[in-house]
């Protein structure tokens, strides 16, 4: 076999689209995609994935994690892999092409690679990571988490919303939470990281860009805020006298909005759960608990955000004679993306004649946990009207292989380094 270079394999585009659109029906429903982390949908496309990457001709093997890793040798077996990938399962009622464009279009760069009689230098990885979305045991990245050793005392403890704990449900897809150790890799063993993504926002589609190249994946800081005020009766208890939770409540949606809207302390701000007691139409709330997140590629933005909102938290308790608590549940650092992998990125994209922009990432992808112990790069393709996480997600056939294309490129130009 031959050494490749960049622009000299092509993806086949038909092929990636049908093993992409095959991998879509496994966990499709009238609802959207159910394809969720350790059900019988994942692990239908776990098996299917795995079959792709047996006749691209990879070796196949799942990790401590549940990872599936498929490897295929280069000409020099002592060199550091190249790794490509993303994950498989989705949230409840989600889109086909979250995850699942990056996982096939890496198996696809394998299999062109074979097709065309062309190797590399640096032996080949395709990771499927498991439960990138968290959903049901609400620890999200399990997979690259582990493959990076960032794995939490509150991973190993984690039980999900059906009452099974994480080290019953490992073994359904081939892991082993007692030897969790041994799914980390060194950072030696790794070149770098490849990540195709659908950008899950509409940047890419509004602006007619082709590929996106990703500058940096965004920090996290999440909150949860505990307002206690009195249950009273709505219709003899003067407003004068209320210490309404809910009117507390709506006070700090608002400025959760304004915190990262008009006064621009950070990029997004979103209050996306509230439960209200004793939620009844005659009945002054006694008690709201919500569910309150700041996202940012700069760390210190989002600490400037927690700021404002325990200010607004303590002016509004004091208005309302209601008493608000603000702890802090989560917070993701940010992860920047280097400009030697940008750049490498953008090469790719000006090999394949694609135009390209550079934006960051507001979700959060394997890529973060990865980027601790290698050089990672993203590279994004449009998400029609940026819808994601629903079934209306989609990215058009023509930007899936151009986002395959790159991938491809960018994986040549990484091996000839």
């Amino acid at each position: 076999m031959s050494l490749a270079s960049a622009g000299s394999v092509a993806i086949n585009s038909t092929r990636l689209n049908d093993n992409l659109a095959a991998l879509g029906q496994i966990g499709n429903t009238e609802e959207g995609m159910q394809r969720v982390a350790f059900s019988a949908f994942d692990v239908a496309g776990r098996d299917y994935v795995m079959e792709l990457m047996r006749r691209a001709g990879m070796t196949v093997r799942i990790d401590a994690a549940g990872n599936i890793i498929g490897r295929v040798e280069g000409s020099g077996p002592s060199l550091p892999a190249i790794a490509m990938g993303s994950h498989t399962d989705t949230v409840p009622a989600g889109g086909q092409y979250d995850g699942a464009l990056g996982v096939i279009a890496a198996i696809e760069v394998v299999q062109a690679l074979a097709d065309a009689g062309q190797t590399t230098r640096h032996p080949l990885e395709v990771m499927v990571f498991t439960n990138e979305e968290g959903t049901g045991f609400h620890r999200w990245l399990l997979g690259s988490r582990a493959v990076a050793g960032l794995w939490e005392a509150e991973d190993f403890a984690a039980v999900h919303d059906d009452g099974a704990t994480l080290g019953s449900r490992l073994p359904d897809i081939g892991g082993n939470i007692s030897h969790i150790a041994e799914a980390r890799r060194r950072p030696d063993e790794l070149a770098c990281y490849l990540e195709l993504h659908i950008e899950q926002g509409p940047t890419m589609h509004r602006g007619g860009y082709p590929i996106g190249i990703v500058t940096g994946i965004t920090g996290r800081s999440v909150y949860h805020v505990d307002i206690v005020g009195e249950a009273n009766h709505a219709g003899t208890t003067p407003m004068a006298l209320r210490r309404d939770a809910m009117s507390a409540a709506a006070q700090i949606a608002l400025k959760v909005r304004s915190i990262a809207g008009e006064m621009e302390v950070c990029r997004v701000g979103t209050v996306g759960s509230m439960d209200v007691h004793p939620n009844a139409g005659n009945v002054i709330p006694g008690r709201v608990q919500m569910g309150v997140e700041f996202r940012d590629e700069r760390m210190e933005s989002l600490a400037a955000a927690e700021v404002e909102l325990r200010r607004t938290a303590e002016e509004v308790g004091h208005a309302e004679q209601v008493g608000i608590t603000v702890t802090a549940q989560r917070n993701t650092p940010s992860v920047p993306i280097s400009s030697n992998m940008q750049q490498l990125v953008a090469d790719a994209a000006d090999t394949a004649g694609l135009a390209h922009i550079t934006m960051p990432s507001g979700a959060g992808h394997d890529a973060q946990a990865i980027a601790s112990i290698t050089p990672a790069a993203m590279i994004f393709v449009p998400s029609v009207n940026g819808v994601s996480h629903a079934p209306g997600e989609y990215s058009t056939p023509e930007d899936c292989a151009n986002g395959a294309q790159v991938l491809l490129n960018a994986l040549l130009l990484a091996d000839a380094r």
